[in-house]
């Protein structure tokens, strides 16, 4: 008798109840699931309460004060997971027909070989975090299970991965990960296992029990070995503590019968089934920002809804713990923010926003907008430039572990991609719609000709040799101080200068108000002198007029900074008029 036939025997003997249109049957290698025998009828399975574990169960192993001293109720469910895999307990025929920690195929397990094909996303990037997490639960309910509880002769032994974690490399995690006996359930592996158990079958124990948390889960035999579909249109109920799975009318004899595990994308998916879908539309790509305390401060008064996870999966047991975007006492909190293939939520690029605000602007403006949208769009490039695209390739394509990371390397690739051409067309809108509110170094070379002709003394013959010998941040600063300097221009002809008051009102406002410190002198004085000798003795009518010290080499590069935002790959800086309060 196979493992599943066992469990459905034992399931049925104690009360469940399987529609008669329904067989389970091994659809691949180490993948079960159900067909309809019969052609547009529906499908139900019933599970009494004796066979669902809850949280009651761990209750009886551990004690009732073991109990109450937990703060991670489901460590120690997980616990009770792993024990009574190794003892001949009432759901031995259920947990014996649970896949094997290796057989989950999460990337937890993988070896080091495919893990270096998901460097660089998310999944890549997180991985050793979580399990670092998942010790740190491990440890606690482990420090919990009174002394009368048989534990493995290894016991002790198991205990000192919890110090010698942090030493492990990828290939000895994988062989600690694949080596571990079942028999020593103490071992963090096999809480790994159980874990991954709960993470792709728990079910939310209030349905069976309305006076429970939110956060508590229960395992539910049979039903779990449902597959997913996340289209599928399911019912689940509870009575009198017992649970009952509906689907609606399934397809043509011979179809599967699904269940829907909720809009998970292929992170997730992968992480806590093994597997992945293609096309995923409910995946995403998480951007995981450290934001500064005031500037939390900052998007919370201004309304913006700061995303969580729920906002993109709904998993159907909630979190234990609390999520990043949860209020503490940390001076940054972690925020994750999420975009997907149909398109990047406003709120997002409101938060970004709200991060580049300068000391001068104190809500959204013009040059906030456009910086907030570069930084975005800056920020999807770095990620989208750290994908391996090319690490699975046609030869290995074959091997489903591989296909499902391409699926879910080539989705990382398609959303960010995405993200990028929306923050270039917004970008773009927002260019034209407020051209004459932009300068650029290209519109003050061209309509600056005095300016433009005094740069012949330093050797740029034309705009592009500016570009070519990077010196524009230079004549930025040498710019703004003519602008500064523009009351002792009026001999000059108007249409040979370009030369706007309002920067010229906003640097003498920040010049009285600036105190050049020691440091800012020599910081600026090699730019000065370089330059400025040259200049006032080739163009004395533009470079002797006014004030052209160190200091104004100083509040220009401050002014410069307040008044602009840099955009693209070649890193443009371009001035945005806008009014500022000094």
């Amino acid at each position: 008798m196979s493992k599943t036939d066992w469990l459905l025997e034992w399931a049925k003997e104690n009360g469940a109840e399987l529609s008669p249109n329904l067989q389970f049957k091994e659809l691949s290698s180490d993948n079960y699931g159900a067909i309809s025998t019969a052609a547009d009828s529906k499908a139900s399975i019933s599970i009494p309460r004796q066979l669902i574990i809850t949280s009651d169960r761990a209750q009886a192993l551990f004690s009732e004060e073991t109990y109450t001293k937990s703060t991670n109720r489901l460590a120690l469910v997980k616990l009770f997971l792993s024990y009574a895999r190794t003892k001949e307990t009432f759901y031995k025929p259920y947990v014996d027909s649970l896949p094997s920690l290796v057989a989950i195929d999460s990337p937890y397990t993988w070896p080091p070989e495919d893990l270096k094909l998901i460097e660089g996303t998310n999944l890549g990037n997180s991985l050793r975090e979580n399990i670092a997490s998942i010790v740190e639960e491990w440890w606690c309910a482990l420090n919990l299970v009174p002394d009368e509880i048989q534990k493995p002769e290894e016991h002790f032994i198991n205990m000192k991965f919890y110090y010698e974690f942090k030493f492990y490399q990828n290939d000895d995690l994988y062989s600690y990960f694949t080596e571990t006996p079942v028999a020593n359930w103490t071992a963090f592996p096999n809480y790994l296992w159980a874990t991954l158990i709960f993470k792709s079958r728990a079910f939310p124990a209030y349905i069976i029990d309305s006076s429970v948390a939110k956060n508590e889960s229960m395992l539910l035999p049979v039903v779990d070995l449902l597959n997913h579909e996340p289209s599928a249109k399911v019912e689940w109920t509870g009575t009198d503590g017992n649970f009952k799975f509906e689907t609606a009318k399934c397809g043509a004899a011979g179809s599967q019968v699904f269940n829907n595990y909720g809009l998970k994308g292929n992170e997730e998916l992968l992480l806590g089934y093994g597997f992945a879908i293609n096309p995923n539309h409910n995946d995403s790509v998480a951007l995981k920002l450290q934001i500064p305390a005031e500037s939390l401060k900052k998007i919370k008064a201004r309304g913006i809804k700061l995303p969580t996870l729920e906002d993109y999966t709904n998993s159907v047991v909630e979190r234990e713990t609390p999520t990043a975007n949860q209020d503490n006492k940390d001076s940054k909190d972690n925020i994750l923010l999420f975009i997907n293939d149909k398109n990047v939520p406003d709120n997002l690029i409101q938060i970004f926003q709200v991060l580049v605000q300068n000391a001068w602007e104190t809500g959204i403006t013009l040059r906030n907008r456009l910086a907030g949208l570069n930084h975005l769009r800056a920020a999807f490039e770095a990620k989208k430039k750290l994908l391996k695209l090319d690490g699975v390739d046609e030869t290995t394509k074959t091997c489903r572990r591989k296909q499902y990371i391409n699926w879910y390397i080539t989705s990382q690739d398609k959303i960010l991609g995405s993200a990028i051409r929306e923050i270039k067309r917004k970008e773009k809108q927002l260019l034209s719609d407020y051209k004459s509110q932009l300068i650029s170094l290209k519109s003050v070379y061209k309509r600056d000709i005095k300016f433009q002709q005094s740069l012949l003394f330093l050797g740029f013959n034309d705009y592009e040799s500016i570009l070519e010998s990077e010196f524009q941040d230079q004549c930025w600063l040498l710019w703004l101080i003519r602008c500064y300097n523009k009351p002792h221009y009026s001999k000059e002809p108007q249409e040979d200068q370009f030369l706007p008051d309002w920067i010229h009102e906003l640097f003498t406002k920040l010049r009285k108000s600036t105190d050049v410190s020691t440091q800012d002198v020599l910081n600026f004085k090699p730019i000065h002198d370089n330059i400025m000798p040259e200049l006032t003795s080739s163009v004395p009518e533009v470079y002797t007029r006014g004030d052209w010290s160190v200091g104004e080499f100083v509040v220009a590069a401050k002014l410069l900074d307040l008044v602009s935002f840099v955009r693209g790959k070649e890193q443009e800086c371009i001035v945005v008029e806008q009014e500022y309060h000094v």
